[in-house]
């Protein structure tokens, strides 16, 4: 049983190493479950086996870097409360715009969502990405005395909605390009953003009060 478990992981090992190595080389849309068979020096049905699909096998990969940034975002929730709202969002949000950044194939797994196949890596990276909506909004429940749970989630929601804009104009390189090119790097255009979203949720809140 035990050298059973032993060549299941070394099988799961060398399929990892050989994806990584392609979706690196060649991106992961040119990348094929047949290629990362032969890398692996596996059969191609180990692969479904182990991972499912394309989708899954690219969530295991990212599975431990999103893990740690959500672990620094729950450590952060105790950082300075007397941070500008915006500031401490941005705070919170810069480590994941880094990475997504830096890792396209990762970033259009997290923009994708609900698009994507479900499976046991894909729900689990998607769990700790969902986290982070969850942290953005208690950002707001704690510092807008007068937000509702409800209403924070939403202001979260709508905070979430221009941290995917900021990556997708990066990552897709628009905002770089001929006319609409900007000397901005993604952080500034993000905290340029939160801190209009911030002082619009403020004077609409005080609008109700």
């Amino acid at each position: 049983m035990k050298l059973r478990q032993t060549r299941s992981r070394q099988t799961r090992d060398q399929i990892l190493a050989a994806a990584r190595e392609l979706f690196a080389r060649q991106g992961f849309d040119e990348t094929s479950i047949d290629q990362i068979a032969n890398g692996a020096k596996v059969a191609k049905s180990s692969v479904f086996a182990h991972f499912g699909d394309k989708a899954n096998l690219l969530a295991a990969l990212g599975l431990s870097d999103i893990e740690k940034l959500a672990e620094a975002g729950r450590n952060l929730a105790g950082d300075d409360q007397h941070q500008p709202i915006d500031a401490r969002i941005l705070a919170l949000l810069r480590p994941w715009l880094d990475y997504f950044c830096r890792e396209p194939a990762f970033a259009g797994l997290y923009l994708s969502q609900s698009a994507i196949a479900r499976g046991p890596h894909t729900d689990a990276f998607m769990r700790l990405c969902f986290e982070l909506e969850d942290q953005v909004a208690e950002i707001f429940r704690q510092r807008l005395e007068s937000a509702a749970p409800d209403r924070a989630r939403l202001l979260a929601r709508g905070v979430q909605a221009l941290f995917h804009e900021v990556i997708v104009y990066e990552i897709s390189g628009w905002l770089r390009e001929g006319e609409t090119a900007l000397s901005s790097s993604p952080e500034n255009q993000l905290a340029e953003m939160l801190a209009i979203w911030v002082a619009g949720a403020r004077q609409h809140l005080a609008s109700e009060a």
